[in-house]
């Protein structure tokens, strides 16, 4: 095959790879939003996704002028596995486990792990060299994405990284590993130093995120509880935001019979969770778990219970208003 019919069939191909390439980012966030539920993907997974396909003067140097192969490619066309790829980027190493577990997960396609830097570091650990997790996906069989038929065996490369490695990725990888740099022993050293404080950071953060992890757990498990008070009682489900968080620390408590006191509370005031579904249809805060838990504290102490009370004095008014409570001044 010529350059020029090379590149023929790439620019025919192109647009195929690109919709197979945002099918997999699909497949894989559809499976990954379950397994990080409640945090959504928007904030699991730091930056966009978006296929990055092959231009076609890379890839026709790749494909006819790569001095890094010992053995040029046969069929370099099939052989070249990244014609369009997907990269996700997490905040912590131990995250990178859950995206592969959902791209494992997918049945469309079948995969093999090209890279595995938790490997590499096990079998070289005084190495510290660039750093990320590469799959290669392959369709099982041909995939009809609404009219365009991507074939059975069309790749697409995923790479898995942190933060911290992409950014060590960005500032060296497209120029040092290049052969069109002549890399000194500073350089490399360099570049060594830089992924080592990369590991140790990712190791602080780790314990951070582990700490973190110990004292929240808790307020969850008391949300997720009250969730599942407020679906029982209003029928509809909570949407907990940031002031969920404002309300459980205002009106929370680690009492094991506080859950036990707000069913008395909502099984004497029956009309409580009506009032709540009706005014959740026009505002956010009544779709809080723990607006429950100001209806009762409201109720059995009006005063202390404003000023606990975590926003405006307008936002509280209609709790008062349903008990038929009159407002502290």
């Amino acid at each position: 095959m010529t350059e020029e019919e090379f590149l023929a069939r790439w620019t025919s191909e192109r647009p195929m790879y690109e919709k197979w390439g945002e099918h997999v980012a699909t497949c894989i966030l559809d499976d990954l939003a379950a397994r990080v539920a409640p945090i959504s993907t928007e904030l699991f997974v730091k930056l966009p996704i978006k296929p990055r396909l092959k231009a076609g003067g890379s890839f026709i140097t790749k494909a006819f002028y790569n001095t890094k192969r010992k053995i040029p490619y046969a069929n370099p066309y099939e052989e070249i596995t990244d014609k369009v790829g997907l990269r996700l980027v997490v905040l912590l190493p131990t995250q990178i486990s859950k995206v592969e577990a959902a791209l494992e997960n997918c049945p469309v396609w079948e995969f093999s792990k090209d890279r595995d830097f938790e490997q590499e570091i096990a079998e070289k650990p005084y190495v510290f060299n660039y750093q990320s997790v590469h799959y290669i996906v392959r369709a099982k069989a041909d995939v009809d994405l609404k009219g365009t038929i991507v074939p059975k065996g069309t790749p697409c490369e995923v790479q898995i990284r942190t933060l911290l490695q992409h950014a060590h990725s960005e500032l060296t990888h497209d120029t040092i590993y290049k052969p069109s740099v002549e890399k000194t022993p500073e350089m490399e050293r360099a570049v060594s130093k830089a992924m080592a404080l990369i590991e140790a950071t990712s190791d602080y953060f780790e314990d951070v995120a582990r700490l973190i992890e110990r004292l929240v757990t808790p307020s969850r498990q008391l949300s997720e509880e009250l969730a599942y008070i407020y679906k029982e009682r209003t029928g509809i489900f909570a949407e907990p935001t940031r002031a969920e968080a404002m309300l459980l620390e205002a009106y929370g408590s680690d009492d094991p019979t506080l859950l036990k006191h707000l069913r008395d509370f909502l099984n004497l005031k029956t009309f409580v969770p009506e009032r709540v579904a009706e005014r959740s249809k026009i505002k956010m805060l009544f779709r809080q778990p723990s607006i429950l838990l100001a209806y009762k504290a409201v109720s059995e102490s009006p005063r202390q219970a404003a000023g606990k009370w975590p926003l405006t004095p307008n936002e509280i008014a209609p709790i008062y208003a349903d008990l038929g409570v009159a407002m502290p001044r």
